[in-house]
């Protein structure tokens, strides 16, 4: 849960957020040159509410707008500059698997039958064939459009959400473009711009017609999670996007619905 007061944003954690892991995320993201790509956070210690939950803070920043055409070169080049930064110690694996298991979770109380059951089996699915050997690298995490800003009164794009910060396969954070590609619920112009992005700030991008292997798992897991919240969101009516989305679900999972 986020709260913004004035130029800060609070950040409350989930229970059982373990501080240690927290720490050094935001402790990574406040360091150089990880810091240069952020908004870094201000402490690089979490603080306790009176619960016990985990707090952080971080600056404010401005969000794209609606109005706006996404900076997907942009946001394309941040990702292949963090992709590239030295591995800091003690960093511990980013947040994605963490945040695959928050979906599969929430999937086993949707309500039963038909669309919901598809994504049951598929959350345990991914879960299962996580890669257990993948290249290491500093990650996101958690990277979607959300997860852009500006500094106030600056032009320049930053990544901001440094709490799932970690190491792992670069591809993790080309899933979700990837995957709304792949379901037809982004265009190809778009893909390509941040594709173009990624490799002209040294992101490693397969020739044309090469098959892309580590990017299929974080594809699917990302129009997974999607799904899930979509149909969280909706319940047993879905709207058209979680329509789309569960479709290339039953596609992913081999099944009709």
């Amino acid at each position: 849960m986020r709260t913004v007061v004035d130029d800060v944003v609070l950040t409350r954690h989930p229970a059982g957020t373990n501080a240690d892991a927290l720490a050094a995320r935001l402790t990574a993201a406040a360091s150089d040159p990880i810091r240069l790509l952020y908004a870094a956070p201000l402490s690089a210690t979490p603080l306790a509410a009176p619960n016990g939950d985990l707090l952080t803070l971080t600056p404010r920043t401005d969000d794209l707008r609606l109005d706006e055409d996404p900076p997907w070169v942009d946001a394309g080049a941040l990702l292949a500059r963090l992709h590239r930064c030295p591995v800091p110690d003690q960093l511990p694996e980013h947040g994605g698997r963490a945040y695959l298991q928050v979906a599969v979770d929430a999937a086993t109380v949707l309500h039963p039958g038909g669309a919901t059951d598809i994504l049951r089996e598929l959350g345990d699915t991914l879960l299962d064939t996580w890669p257990e050997a993948a290249p290491t690298a500093v990650v996101h995490g958690d990277w979607d459009l959300g997860n852009l800003g500006r500094m106030p009164g600056t032009a320049a794009w930053v990544l901001t959400g440094p709490d799932t910060l970690g190491t792992g396969d670069p591809a993790w954070d080309l899933g979700r473009p990837a995957g709304l590609w792949a379901a037809g619920l982004l265009d190809d112009a778009s893909w390509q711009a941040f594709l173009r992005g990624y490799a002209s700030a040294g992101g490693e991008v397969p020739p044309e017609g090469r098959p892309w292997t580590a990017l299929d798992h974080p594809a699917r897991c990302a129009v997974y999670t999607a799904a899930v919240r979509e149909f969280g969101r909706s319940g047993d009516e879905p709207t058209d996007l979680g329509r789309a989305l569960l479709e290339a679900c039953v596609r992913m999972n081999g099944r009709r619905w």
